[in-house]
């Protein structure tokens, strides 16, 4: 049991890549392209891996923060700069994600998102602000378990193997706005998970 515990931290790590704004950039590439695009997965994984191990190796051997080391070597400018882009891409996330969960709760309940979007806001902010971190992190892990069901609709989907193969493995192009949209959609989600 102790060592299951330990695994929570670990869990709400790997949920949190899933962002709800991911989770929806995902579904709307699989419903309009389908399988086709699975062969990037191939190719923006091992990028995302990069990013995120070349981030945390920088920062264990520096010792030091983004800012910090864009200090050392650029000008303030420069570095307030990419910060202030960081803080905006940051909120723009949080905005996407929020609207996110409000739209799968319409999608369960019917209710128009906008009606969501303040009680969700105040829910985290609570969490945060009040309660403790131990709380937070059974929420968290809940949440996170939740995320299996990415393998249960893998189940339920029941695609054609040989289609699943051959679109994992063989990449394929299709030249239409569509196709690019949701490949520059995955792409940019999968790699920025960081």
């Amino acid at each position: 049991m102790r060592k299951l515990r330990k695994l929570g931290p670990g869990i709400i790590t790997g949920g949190a890549g899933d962002d709800p704004a991911g989770i929806l950039t995902y579904t709307i590439v699989g419903a309009t392209t389908g399988l086709s695009q699975l062969w990037l997965m191939l190719l923006s994984t091992p990028m995302m891996i990069a990013v995120q191990d070349t981030s945390a190796k920088l920062a264990l051997v520096t010792g030091k923060s983004l800012p910090e080391i864009l200090n050392r070597y650029y000008s303030r400018k420069v570095t307030y700069f990419i910060v202030l882009c960081l803080v905006f891409a940051n909120v723009l996330t949080i905005g996407a994600d929020l609207e996110a969960i409000a739209t799968i709760l319409e999608v369960l309940t019917g209710i128009r998102a906008v009606y969501f979007l303040a009680p969700i806001t105040l829910l985290i902010a609570y969490l945060i602000v009040f309660e403790a971190y131990r709380t937070i992190k059974r929420v968290l892990i809940l949440l996170s378990s939740l995320l299996t069901v990415y393998l249960l609709s893998a189940v339920v989907a029941r695609p054609e193997l040989k289609e699943l193969l051959l679109n994992t493995f063989v990449p394929r192009l299709e030249l239409n706005s569509s196709f690019t949209l949701s490949a520059l959609g995955l792409l940019g989600t999968t790699i920025s998970l960081t």
